[in-house]
């Protein structure tokens, strides 16, 4: 099963999202998700196992045109794609070879050897080391040349762009928000001032992402089946996913979650907002300052499969702002530095 990640952000640190090719929904038993505040203004429902809802009015419009104008200050550059889960997918191919051709083609090309020389059993075996030691590091090179070339092929799968957002010195920024009203939604104690910090600095950077017209995103995951490998040095496991939609889009780019029944949507909310007329999918509609939360992953980091998602392609242009929730603390430049937290409080 092929994973692939889709980076974006400055200097293409950004977090990874992970495209799936599989058809199969992996079987797995996921537990409970992270805490959240659940009587943050504006929290609904739309969801339930798994869990996921839109927070009408998360963020005003003067914060919304902020994220827009200072990505845009910034200068966003292409999303690149660098291959995801690559890890267990190359040691998976190495153990299969291993296990089988290689050691089949060491056998019998050592065979050979013996048999032309007039060798006896001590030497098919040395031979057959040898043969082993060689074909096994060829065909290492050559599945390792395999993984590199399907991550060049890859690059079509996402073509927006983005940046991230990391200055938090002014306090009217509509990042500096995004954060202290994410901080809110993820911490369910009154105590909130004490706790900011300590929560903030659980987020990546928030990263503002523009779609123009035609530009997608394919269906992916926002968690990794190798967080604790691929993904040590940004937190872990991504345990939460918080997108704000930064304006309108009337037309394209829902985000569309299509291994989810429409159907088996709960809760108030406007139905014309969440279903399509063309297939019982699960589709958000954007609207300004609207929040969309979701968690592909349990509190413990397991791997939820049904949180595939994807942006479909923009017809308008489309403009949203987006926060993972990891496991630890995630450093720079992938999160927020130290002095970027402390001007949080």
């Amino acid at each position: 099963m092929a994973f692939v990640h889709l980076e974006c952000g400055r200097n293409q640190l950004q977090r990874q999202h992970h495209v799936m090719h599989s058809t199969a929904m992996p079987t797995n038993i996921v537990g409970p998700r992270v805490p959240i505040n659940e009587g943050f203004p504006g929290l609904k429902k739309i969801y339930a196992n798994p869990d996921i809802f839109v927070i009408e009015n998360f963020l005003d419009d003067s914060y919304c045109q902020d994220l827009i104008d200072k990505a845009s200050e910034k200068k966003l550059v292409r999303s690149p794609v660098a291959y995801a889960g690559w890890t267990e997918d190359f040691k998976d191919l190495v153990e299969l070879s291993s296990k089988g051709p290689i050691a089949w083609i060491a056998l019998l090309s050592s065979w050979f050897q013996v048999k032309n020389s007039g060798g006896g059993q001590v030497d098919l075996v040395v031979h057959a080391l040898q043969n082993y030691a060689v074909v096994f590091v060829v065909t290492t090179i050559l599945i390792g040349g395999f993984t590199y070339s399907r991550a060049e092929g890859l690059k079509a799968l996402r073509t927006s762009t983005s940046t991230t957002l990391d200055d938090m010195t002014n306090p009217s920024s509509g990042a500096r928000e995004f954060v202290r009203q994410a901080s809110k939604l993820f911490h369910s104690n009154e105590d909130f001032d004490t706790s900011i910090v300590s929560e903030a600095a659980l987020f990546e950077a928030p990263t503002v992402i523009r779609y123009e017209p035609d530009q997608i995103l394919a269906p992916h995951y926002d968690a990794n089946r190798s967080a604790e490998t691929e993904d040590a040095n940004r937190g872990g496991q991504t345990l939460a996913t918080l997108l704000v939609y930064l304006n309108d889009v009337e037309r394209g780019g829902l985000t569309r979650f299509g291994k989810l029944s429409s159907s088996a949507a709960i809760g108030d909310v406007d139905r014309d907002r969440i279903t399509s007329a063309d297939e019982d999918k699960l589709i958000i509609q954007p609207k300004r300052g609207d929040a969309l939360l979701f968690f592909p992953a349990d509190r413990n980091g397991q791997f939820d499969p049904r949180t595939e998602h994807e942006g479909m392609p923009a017809i308008d242009e489309k403009w949203i702002a987006r926060i993972w929730k990891h496991q630890r603390r995630v450093p720079a430049p992938f999160g927020l530095s130290e002095a970027s937290l402390s001007d949080l409080g």
